[in-house]
């Protein structure tokens, strides 16, 4: 009787482990799934985690610290061509109370980047410090994109003084309906009045004017009598 042949899956297995066995015999220099080789190359997301871990410890760090970090942060940025590095490490240096961390968000008002532009606006917004009334003013009025002007004065409106109110009135009489209604809604935030959504209404009082408010009209039927939107 004639030998019985083996299966062909028998026969693909054969071959299948007679390949691994070659391939671990050679080193496995052709192997698909080796190990992921070592880099030395730090990658801007690496840089962007690093700077954000210095972040998460800011609530547990002494005030030594705090202007160590903020003096390393300052030499980084002067020096870091990535914007979402840069924007990062304004977002950090935040989160510090520190001169130096004012002064670097105060700086960052004028980078080339927008949306650090705009993380400044909002970081400056939430430090609330009536110093940095002019330079946000400064934004409204000469930025070049819509979204960092808006951001300006949203900043404005949590910042309460009567600096703030003088500011944005810039915003008030601006010609586009979003700053118009950027501003309302900021001055009766650092105002904490009611006024309704008259934009005249509010022109009137950012000026320093005794605001005339007619009161045969509703509220409804002053904004329909004054507001562009």
């Amino acid at each position: 009787m004639a030998p019985r042949s083996s299966s062909p899956r028998v026969t693909t297995s054969l071959a299948f482990f007679a390949a691994i066995l070659s391939l671990v015999s050679t080193g496995c220099t052709t192997w698909p799934f080796r190990a992921k080789e070592r880099t030395s190359i730090i990658t801007p997301g690496m840089r962007v985690a690093a700077v954000r871990e210095m972040g998460a410890q800011a609530d547990d760090i002494d005030a030594a610290e705090q202007a160590r970090l903020s003096e390393q942060l300052a030499n980084q940025i002067r020096t870091e061509p990535d914007p979402l590095v840069r924007r990062a490490i304004q977002e950090t240096v935040a989160e510090y109370s520190t001169p130096l961390a004012q002064q670097m968000l105060l700086a960052g008002l004028n980078d080339d980047d927008l949306d650090v532009r705009l993380a400044c606006c909002l970081k400056l917004g939430e430090r609330a410090d009536p110093s940095t009334v002019a330079q946000l003013q400064e934004v409204l009025k000469n930025d070049e994109e819509l979204d960092v002007r808006l951001a300006a004065v949203d900043a404005l409106g949590k910042i309460r003084s009567s600096e703030s109110v003088a500011a944005l009135g810039i915003a008030v009489n601006d010609r586009d309906p979003a700053m118009q209604y950027a501003a309302v809604q900021s001055l009766q935030a650092v105002s904490g009045l009611e006024l309704g959504n008259d934009v005249q209404v509010w022109r009137e009082y950012a000026a320093g004017k005794q605001p005339q408010i007619s009161p045969q009209l509703s509220v409804a039927e002053r904004i329909k009598k004054y507001s562009p939107f």
